[in-house]
C-alpha cells in the first residue's frame, strides 16, 4: 500500500516550529551519553564481531552498486521474457504478424517455445 506523503511547509507558529525541530533533532541525533554508551559497547565486542559491523564508504557503495546491478539484470531478463510472451500471444491470436526482419524477437520466441516444450514433455 502506498504511503501518503505529507506536505512539507514552514510551521508559522514559532513555538510549535521550535518544538517540532527539537523532536526531529532528538530522533536523529543521540545524546552524548547515549553515543558514548554505544561506542563503549562496540569497543567491548570481540574484534571479529567488530569487523562484522565495520564498512568503509567505498566497499559500502560497491556492495550497493553490485546489488542494484543484479536487480537491474533480473528486471531486464523478466522484461525480455514478458515481451516475448506478449509477442507469442499476439502471434497466436493473429493480432501481430511477425516482421521477418526482427531476428532477435524470433530467436527469443523460439527459446520460449523450446522451454515450454521441454517443460511439457518432462512432466
Amino acid at each position: 500500500m502506498a504511503k501518503n506523503r505529507t506536505k512539507r511547509e514552514l510551521i508559522s507558529h514559532e513555538p510549535s516550529r521550535r518544538a517540532t525541530f527539537k523532536k526531529r533533532k532528538v530522533d536523529v541525533w543521540p545524546s552524548p551519553q547515549e553515543a558514548f554508551y554505544l561506542l563503549e559497547k562496540f569497543k567491548n565486542l570481540p574484534e571479529e564481531r567488530q569487523g562484522k559491523f565495520m564498512v568503509d564508504q567505498e566497499s559500502f557503495l560497491k556492495s550497493n552498486i553490485s546489488k542494484l546491478n543484479r536487480k537491474l539484470e533480473r528486471a531486464r531478463f523478466k522484461n525480455q521474457e514478458l515481451e516475448e510472451k506478449l509477442l507469442l500471444i499476439e502471434y497466436l491470436e493473429g493480432k501481430n504478424v511477425l516482421d521477418p526482419g526482427c531476428l532477435e524477437s524470433l530467436i527469443g520466441l523460439d527459446q520460449q517455445l523450446d522451454k515450454r516444450i521441454d517443460f511439457i514433455t518432462k512432466n
